[in-house]
């Protein structure tokens, strides 16, 4: 194979990866939540119901996931993406120790987004139904290892988005 060949074919090669790469990122207004608070509390007693139907310890409410999850619902909803890792590769873990969380044996995250709905106590429900009727992160929900949770929600760009945070502590 001649040089000039394979430098062609690295070139087509780069060109094909830049053109399916993703494009620039949105900066979406982040609509507020009315009650977070309480959105959060809604959230944190679907999945304890859900654990105790299946006799699986209740869940615990953690600032630090809060806040991690909140953090990622709204890069999510700012940015315009839907993915566990953030565009710098960022995941839960990274997202959690960023908030001011210590050590964890197991750690965990479900997001869901909708489009055209409204942030409130009803798309907290419905996000449940979702996750549970979804072998994965109904694993998550009701994984006995997780002690502590965390929730966020966050509207952008004409869509919702929903985190759930998980762990055990070391």
């Amino acid at each position: 194979m001649s040089r000039n060949f394979r430098a062609a074919c690295l070139l087509l090669v780069a060109y094909i990866c830049a053109a399916c790469a993703s494009g620039p990122m949105q900066n979406n207004p982040v609509e507020p939540v009315a009650n977070p608070a309480a959105a959060r509390e809604r959230a944190l007693s679907l999945a304890n119901q859900a654990r105790r139907q299946s006799g699986v310890p209740a869940l615990r409410m953690s600032a630090a996931l809060n806040a991690a999850a909140q953090a990622h619902a709204e890069d999510m909803a700012r940015r315009g993406f839907y993915n566990h890792r953030s565009p710098e590769r960022q995941d839960v873990a990274d997202r959690y120790r960023a908030a001011g969380g210590g050590l964890w044996a197991a750690i965990g995250e479900n997001i869901a987004s909708c489009i055209s709905c409204t942030a409130g106590m009803g798309q907290v429900d419905a996000f449940q139904a979702q996750w549970i009727r979804s072998s994965g992160h109904r694993r998550n929900i009701l994984d006995p290892r997780f002690s502590e949770f965390g929730f966020g929600m966050a509207a952008g760009g004409g869509r919702v988005y929903a985190v759930q945070t998980f762990i055990s502590r070391r």
